[in-house]
């Protein structure tokens, strides 16, 4: 079982020296101004691409409950969409705001090369969050291994599936998380399941596309399609739909891909048979505490305990090298299964699931405490 470490030894050791520097006595002023500076809020930026899904509405959420519990002021999130140009400069305009660190998730992972310049000139370092950096030197990569998203879905379907056609429902292949989920998917279905036909259909994230793409394979191949691959969470509510109208529910595989809430009601229906979990939580939290650690002049190490993984590792992308923390996504299925295959090079191979009933997994907790049961949890 894959397991989250969570580091709070920081927390208390900065609360038990806050205790102890309160009985020291000091003049009134002197004892003012000393207050005042342990008040301030160290000034965070954020910088997103998106926050028009339910991914992105809980990653921010739970930002801003981390900001209040590490005395953080945030400076934002401004939004880029998919314009790279514009998020270099929303980069910059927080620098000159302020920020101490900026935590961002890149448009790509070679588009921010002028902001992590800018930012450096002003001691400024950029802490990049859901995406690999291939454009220079970052604080942090806060970011769990796509190619495992890719590989966990084709160890679940090459477990039930021999034969017909399986839909992969792709992402955007310019960004990293596009590409390392399609080619973890497919790599992996080379190896283990050659006996079926993958129907790949780039969506560039749009989830309008996604839907006309799902509803024209089924068109086309009716129950000759055995399983679809959806890269992110947006198109499941739709793929349920168009399978149900076809008859074939329970006929067809349907995994997703965010862990959110609705997901995780879904798989409890038996309308979405599994998903990876990709935690918004640990990706809010580790990308704030890194941050901080950057605006303090903390320099991590590797080997050093992580958030999300059991230790900072060097993460690689295009030659660039930048310590990360590659936190590790469960994958969610009804019940607890175990899975093996052929691995592939940068996952492992194997595959220990996690129970839908997991009352720790993000999409839970957050569906619970906003929405309560899965018959009051909204879909988009």
């Amino acid at each position: 079982m894959r397991l989250h470490k969570r580091r709070l030894a920081a927390l208390g050791a900065a609360l038990a020296v806050a205790g102890t520097a309160a009985v020291v006595t000091l003049p009134a002023a002197s004892s003012a101004r000393t207050a005042r500076s342990m008040a301030a809020a160290t000034p965070i930026g954020i910088a997103l691409t998106y926050n028009n899904t339910a991914f992105w509405s809980a990653y921010i959420n739970y930002e801003s409950q981390y900001a209040k519990q590490m005395n953080i002021k945030l400076l934002g999130p401004l939004l880029a969409g998919t314009n790279a140009s514009l998020q270099n400069t929303q980069v910059e305009d927080l620098v000159n705001e302020g920020a101490k660190a900026v935590v961002v998730n890149p448009e790509t992972a070679t588009s921010l090369g002028p902001a992590i310049s800018y930012a450096a000139k002003h001691g400024v370092k950029l802490v990049s969050v859901d995406t690999i950096v291939g454009a220079g030197k970052v604080a942090m990569v806060v970011r769990a291994s796509n190619l495992e998203y890719g590989e966990d879905a084709c160890l679940y379907i090459s477990h039930f599936v021999k034969s017909g056609d399986v839909v992969d429902i792709e992402g955007d292949l310019t960004s990293s998380n596009g590409a390392d989920r399609t080619n973890g998917f497919n790599k992996c279905m080379k190896e283990n399941d050659p006996g079926v036909k993958i129907l790949a259909d780039p969506t560039v994230w749009v989830a309008a596309t996604a839907v006309t793409d799902i509803q024209t394979a089924l068109n086309a191949y009716g129950s000759q399609v055995k399983a679809i691959y959806d890269q992110y969470s947006g198109p499941d509510p739709a793929a349920i739909a168009a399978i149900a109208k076809k008859g074939l529910t329970g006929k067809v595989i349907l995994i997703g891909d965010d862990g959110v809430p609705y997901e995780m009601c879904d798989i409890q229906r038996g309308d979405l048979s599994a998903a990876s979990s990709q935690p918004a939580n640990l990706y809010a939290q580790g990308a704030l505490t890194y941050a901080l650690d950057s605006a303090k002049g903390t320099t991590l190490k590797v080997g050093q305990s992580a958030i999300g993984a059991p230790s900072l590792q060097n993460v690689t992308y295009l030659g660039d090298v930048n310590i990360g923390d590659p936190i590790v996504a469960p994958f969610v299925t009804k019940t607890k299964m175990t899975l093996t295959g052929k691995g592939i090079p940068g996952a492992p191979g194997t595959l220990t699931t996690t129970p839908v009933s997991d009352p720790s997994l993000w999409g839970n907790v957050y569906g619970k405490a906003h929405g309560g049961d899965c018959a009051g949890v909204a879909q988009p």
